[in-house]
């Protein structure tokens, strides 16, 4: 296959990037014809309601309606587990409900659902906490003195991002093989974990004081669990299964900036 990028700006890419806008309707010429698959990484340009509608839903429609005339194959949207409003620690998949309270879930959520009601065959991934080299705010944030919450629990979840783009590849290699994938999977690893057990895990690695631990109300949020059952269902293996293997790895190369 040909690959293109498609960015606000134009970078030197290892491929040919193309530049515009999603924020308004592409130019009809702009996409190359015969556009088999897309990926579709959303950014906002703002942390705000208005952002994340620009970067997301209105992104979205406007990508959409440019591949009217494509024969697509495959979308795939990359979405984020902050479509989830459990804050109990309990157990969440692909079927649990979706109730987001905050401005970025209900952004994604509602471009989660343009994918699904516009006829075309397409899998948004709700992917975890994203870390990998250039994505290493924990370990800096270890590294400070971080602050945590020991009790009650608060869970995170996360993948590193050479799993992001494995399981990325992986659902189009799929498709090519001649399966569908199914419309939502969770892109998460094995390993939901408390905050403070990833941290304390962090600070020995690091040779760093143990983070501070906190007690907080009973009725204190504690985040949510993400199952990943169906990831390996559809037969993807994980480069990196838990935090452990992903931040040993991180720490071990060279150069890592943090």
């Amino acid at each position: 296959h040909q690959v293109y990028g498609l960015r606000r700006s134009a970078v030197a890419l290892p491929f040919p990037c193309l530049q515009g806008d999603l924020h308004q309707p592409l130019p009809a010429d702009l996409l190359p014809a015969g556009i088999h698959y897309v990926v579709h990484t959303g950014t906002p340009a703002e942390r705000s309601d208005a952002g994340y509608e620009a970067g997301y839903p209105r992104a979205l429609r406007h990508l959409l309606d440019a591949l009217q005339e494509h024969p697509l194959r495959r979308l795939v949207f990359v979405s984020s587990t902050a479509v989830y409003h459990q804050t109990d620690g309990s157990w969440v998949d692909e079927d649990s409900p979706t109730r987001p309270q905050r401005f970025n879930g209900r952004r994604v959520l509602e471009a989660e659902t343009l994918l699904r009601d516009a006829g075309v065959p397409g899998t948004s991934v709700r992917f975890g906490g994203i870390y990998g080299p250039g994505r290493t705010w924990l370990m800096r944030r270890v590294r400070a003195g971080a602050e945590v919450q020991a009790s009650p629990p608060k869970y995170t979840n996360r993948i590193h991002q050479d799993d992001c783009v494995g399981l990325l590849a992986f659902l189009i290699q799929r498709v090519e093989q001649g399966f569908q994938p199914p419309p939502i999977l969770v892109g998460v690893d094995d390993a939901p974990a408390p905050e403070q057990e990833v941290c304390q895990w962090l600070a020995q690695q690091l040779n760093t004081p143990p983070p501070r631990r906190v007690q907080a109300a009973d009725s204190a949020p504690r985040n949510k669990r993400c199952r990943n059952q169906r990831l390996h269902q559809l037969g993807y293996r994980l480069r990196y299964p838990s935090y452990r293997e992903g931040y040993s790895a991180l720490l071990a190369e060279s150069g890592a900036a943090w």
